[in-house]
Order: structure tokens, then sequence, then C-alpha cells
């Protein structure tokens, strides 16, 4: 049986609604003790909590069902894209705990060793130690991470920081999120699916070292919300408007096709409508280079705003990162994302 006909979404694209959640979020309590540098409130990548003055711990989960059949990519892509919020701050990652929800009886331990297997190939490029993790029986297998990451409590990049005068990069391309509906349906290209498993796989460690050395104002990682969710996250926490060009939005190969052949994923037809109530969206863009903006990406690249020194730096840092935008001053009761 294939991985991805157990589940109804696979990879982030599973995720809850921003608006759902938002709805829960405010009316629940979300106790802070302690110096937490960052806390739930501004929706950033990960929980930041100062150990002393050199030293602060990030600390983030992630885990969804399976985007892509084969066993060792699934694991390598679930552990990548939860190692990912840690770099987003600005970390290094230190442990992972790995979470488990997987039906031995029916796919055996061989799948589940697999899975395993891929998710520490991919920790261990990260220098990360996995110690172990929790899981349980689930008819829809489920996997991903909880981990643990340090930063520097000076060094840590937020989603709130971002500057009028910032340039806007992005280190992945998109599509992801078009590509496994697509392999979902078994209607993609095997060499479109293995150029979006190999994105996927990549860690934003490189990224996140540029986006350091250049002196990121702010940052946040592209995932399930799409890149005008999650930008729409850092403009309204930095109180700035975020502007995108669509005709710079870097593509996987194969997924102009794929879009127009209406492979688009539920997750990403949410973020569209969201986009559409909450954003500006210029009459001329292109309908498909909209989608691509809410398409909900797995283990996605980093959104990074520098100012235009930093922003050369990481550019020329061969990281793949493409300018994308341009931040702007906050307009009151202006919608604080662009795409033009």
């Amino acid at each position: 049986m294939r991985l991805t006909e157990l589940s109804g979404q696979g990879g982030c694209s599973a995720k809850i609604g921003q608006e759902d959640l938002a709805a829960v979020f405010s009316e629940l309590l979300t106790p802070a003790a302690g110096p937490l540098l960052v806390s739930a409130e501004g929706m950033d990548d990960a929980a930041v909590y100062q150990v002393s003055e050199e030293l602060a711990l990030v600390a983030t989960t992630d885990f969804f069902p399976p985007p892509v059949d084969d066993p060792r990519d699934y694991g390598a892509i679930a552990t990548a894209n939860a190692l990912s919020d840690v770099y987003a701050m600005g970390g290094s990652p230190l442990l992972l705990l790995n979470l488990v929800g997987f039906d031995l009886a029916a796919l055996g331990g061989e799948t589940l060793r697999e899975i395993l297997e891929g998710g520490a190939e991919v920790a261990s490029e990260a220098g990360c130690a996995v110690a172990g993790g929790h899981s349980i029986r689930t008819s829809e297998p489920i996997f991903g991470c909880a981990v643990v990451g340090a930063v520097h409590p000076r060094r840590v990049v937020t989603n709130s920081s971002a500057r009028p005068g910032d340039r806007l990069l992005l280190t992945k391309p998109l599509g992801t999120g078009v590509v496994l509906s697509a392999h979902k349906q078994q209607r993609v290209a095997a060499e479109t699916l293995a150029e979006a498993v190999s994105v996927m796989r990549r860690l934003n460690r490189s990224a996140a070292a540029a986006m350091l050395e250049g002196g990121a104002s702010a940052a946040t990682d592209v995932t399930g919300f799409g890149l005008l969710g999650h930008a729409h996250n850092l403009a309204k926490a930095s109180g700035v408007v975020v502007r995108l060009l669509a005709e710079r939005l870097p593509v996987l190969p194969g997924v102009r096709e794929l879009i127009h052949q209406g492979l688009v994923p539920g997750g990403s037809r949410r973020n569209l409508e969201l986009a559409r109530s909450r954003c500006r969206i210029e009459t001329g863009v292109d309908p498909l280079l909209l989608q691509l903006a809410c398409d909900a990406q797995t283990s996605g690249g980093l959104l990074i705003a520098a100012p235009p020194p930093g922003a050369d730096l990481i550019l020329a840092a061969g990281v793949g990162a493409v300018e994308v935008g341009e931040v702007l001053p906050g307009r009151g009761g202006q919608p604080p994302v662009e795409l033009v």
C-alpha cells in the first residue's frame, strides 16, 4: 500500500488553517514563566527561553502525515521541516525527539525503520542528536520531531523585527504543495517529484548561517500557510507592510503545468481564500502566481528581511536566495501584505 493512500492530506498541507487557529487561541490562556524571549503570541516559528547571558534554548515541534510514498524520504523531509524552525530563529539544533503514529500490524516494522533512518540521516547532517521519542498506534501514519536548539540571546532572529527599507529574500523555490498533490494522484513526472524531494530534504542550515552573517532584521520559514500566510505573520508582528513581487517568485520545475491541470491541494486553496480577504492583490497579478504564493509548502525555505548591504551578502552566499520583495512602513487600516 502507498503511504500517501493512508492520509487525506500529506505534509504541511494538513495544517489547521490560520484563521481557525486564531479563533481558538483568542480565548486560550498561555501561561508564560521566566525569561521567555519568544512566546506564542507573535505566531513565530519557535519558542525561545533564556538560560543565561550567553545561552537561550529554542524549542519547537512539527509532524505530519506522509507527503511521499518512500518511507526514507518521508522521515528525512519531516525531520528537515522540524529543524527549519530552529534555523529560522538563528539557532543551531542540539537534539530531537521523534514523534510517531503508526500501525505496525498493517505496515510492518521495516517501513517504520526506514522512516526513522531517513530522519536520522538528516539529523546527522545537521549535527543534531536523536534522543528517543514517543510512539502511538494510529491508522494514519504520522511522523515528526520535537527539537531543542541553542542560540545566543542577542542573536535571536524573530518575525517581529522587520524594518522599512529591508529587502525580502526567499531561499527555496515554491510549489512543493502542488507537486505532492500530484504525486498523491500519481500524476507527476518522476523528475519533477525527485527535484521537489531534493528541495524538501535540504536543510536551511546554510541559509540561516548566511542570514546571520548578513545581519538579517527578521525571518520566518515558509511552510503550510504558504508564502503570503507566513509573510502576513511577519508583517503583522513587525508593524510593517510586506510587498512581494509575483514575477520574481522562484518556481519548482514542472509546477506551472501541474497548476494548469488543477492539481492544487486543499490546504493551498484555503490559503488562497484567506489571502484574498486580508492581502492587497494587484489586479494584473497572474492567477497562477497568486496560487503559487498561497501554495502550502512542506519543508520550505526561509523568508528573510535584511538591510540592503546584508541582502547583497546573502544573495552572494550561494544558498539559493532570490530577492522577492521589500518592506515598507506600516499604514494604519491597510492590508499588511501586498502581491504586485
